[in-house]
């Protein structure tokens, strides 16, 4: 019976050992958690340590943790290395990065000209003020680039850790700025100019425009004004100042000491007085005094008074008044007005057929082939020196370049005084040889009126009523109407 108690006993002790067996802690491998920024763009792991003598996380553990949360892109497969060696638990690590999207730029415009004048007036040199000088305007020529633009760009889409398109957004177009006779350059980098003109940003638009309106009157608020294009004036043309336009200029109110010169017509609703006006197409005006006029085309007016005009065309006075007194008149073709000159015996000078450009350039010509050869002469002097210094080997460097200039400039004006002798003589056979325009009044030719037509002149000595006057081989004749 002994016996048997102690194998009860051994067995109980077993037992016993076994129970606590049983009731021990089991092993817990790392716990690895995944988690995923909102963006997409980074993935993060966590991992809970093991306990109880269970494993590490593997490198198989940790990317299988990744790929059941399906982060497959942009792994970082060395912070992965250096956690399956040194585990770190219990804190957030980054083991992922996408590529982030790149958004596009916006495009952008850059304009070349003056959005907003100040129109104030320039400061001299000596601390006075111009007030003439306001650049109101800003004129372009056709083709002129006005405004750079930069384009849009569609920027790059990225790429999620999980493997999925972010898409970018992309940049926005400029608004359109193309107004009044601009346009797109071919790749559209550029707005340029249809037209010569003038330009202006109004309402988020590039316009050109082809004539300028002047609402009031060009004066210290406008100061001169020069335009690409026409221009029309409601108001009045102040004294001292300048309108300039390569097209055509209407001045509705009048013109007073002032200066206008076209490119086009010139058309005055009122009149000119003591003005300059110069114009390649007609001029036309309800009257004229005391004023300079150069027109290329016809001039059409009610009066014009002791006024100096030079006429390509035809000079012709309308209206009840159609008169002209006093001054002188060059005049390509014919002269129409019902009374020129005046009783009063005002000294009218009158000269048909002449075209008041040729005469113009017969006068420079005159003037400046005398100047010309008296250049030259001093050039032949000093090339004489020159050579005789040259022949005794006296001739330093120095004196070798101004010798080498003074042959080259005197050949230059050789060739002037040559070309312009022959122009002259050109003029001059034009002027004998042309046909030649009449005088024609309808009322009367008051004396102190001096007709030249041609070669002939004629003075008027006592009144001639109804008469057209016209050129002939043995002088001026005097017909009826």
């Amino acid at each position: 019976m002994k016996f048997k108690k102690e194998i009860f006993a051994m067995n109980n002790s077993n037992n016993y050992s076994k129970a606590i067996d049983d009731s021990s802690p089991q092993p817990i491998d790392a716990i690895i958690k995944v988690f995923i920024s909102n963006n997409r763009l980074e993935a993060y792991i966590n991992i809970a340590p093991p306990k109880n003598g269970g494993k590490p996380p593997s490198i198989q553990a940790l990317m299988t943790a990744l790929s059941n949360k399906n982060v497959t892109f942009g792994v970082i497969e060395k912070i992965l290395d250096n956690i399956s060696k040194s585990p770190i638990y219990d804190k957030n690590i980054i083991v992922a990065r996408g590529v982030r999207p790149v958004n596009g730029i916006n495009g952008s415009y850059e304009i070349l000209f003056k959005i907003i004048r100040d129109l104030k007036p320039k400061e001299r040199e000596d601390g006075t003020v111009d007030f003439h000088d306001l650049e109101i305007v800003e004129n372009v020529k056709q083709g002129q680039t006005l405004c750079n633009i930069t384009l849009p760009t569609e920027g790059t889409d990225g790429i999620s850790v999980t493997n999925e398109r972010i898409s970018c957004i992309k940049g926005k177009p400029v608004p359109s700025l193309l107004g009044k006779n601009t346009k797109l350059n071919q790749d559209g980098t550029a707005i340029i100019s249809k037209i010569d003109g003038q330009v202006n940003y109004n309402y988020g638009k590039i316009n050109v425009n082809e004539t300028l309106f002047i609402k009031e009157n060009v004066d210290i608020s406008t100061g001169n004004i020069k335009v690409a294009g026409n221009i029309i004036v409601s108001g009045a043309v102040h004294p001292g100042f300048i309108v300039e336009a390569t097209g055509n200029i209407e001045v509705r109110g009048g013109v007073s000491s002032a200066t206008l010169i076209s490119g086009g017509n010139i058309i005055l609703r009122s009149g000119a007085i003591g003005s300059n006006l110069n114009c390649e197409g007609d001029l036309t005006s309800r009257f004229i005094e005391n004023s300079r006029v150069f027109v290329k085309g016809n001039i059409k007016t009610d009066y014009i008074m002791n006024s100096n005009i030079k006429c390509g065309k035809t000079l012709q006075t309308t209206s009840s008044i159609s008169k002209i007194v006093g001054g002188t008149y060059l005049v390509g073709e014919n002269i129409e007005a019902r009374i020129i000159g005046s009783a009063a015996g005002v000294n009218t000078h009158l000269e048909i057929g002449t075209d008041s450009t040729i005469i113009k350039r017969q006068q420079e010509l005159i003037k400046e082939l005398p100047q010309s050869e008296s250049k030259a002469h001093s050039l032949e002097s000093l090339i004489s020196l020159l050579r005789q210094y040259e022949t005794a080997n006296r001739l330093t460097p120095e004196k070798k370049k101004t010798l080498h200039d003074a042959v080259y400039s005197y050949q230059e004006i050789a060739r002037s005084i040559e070309n312009g002798k022959k122009e002259l003589a050109q003029i001059t056979e034009l002027i004998n040889t042309k046909g030649y325009g009449r005088v024609v009044c309808s009322d009367t030719i008051h004396p102190g009126t001096t007709v030249k037509i041609g070669p002939f002149q004629m003075k008027v000595d006592e009144p001639l009523a109804g008469r057209s006057l016209y050129y002939s081989e043995d002088g001026i004749c005097v017909g009826m109407l």
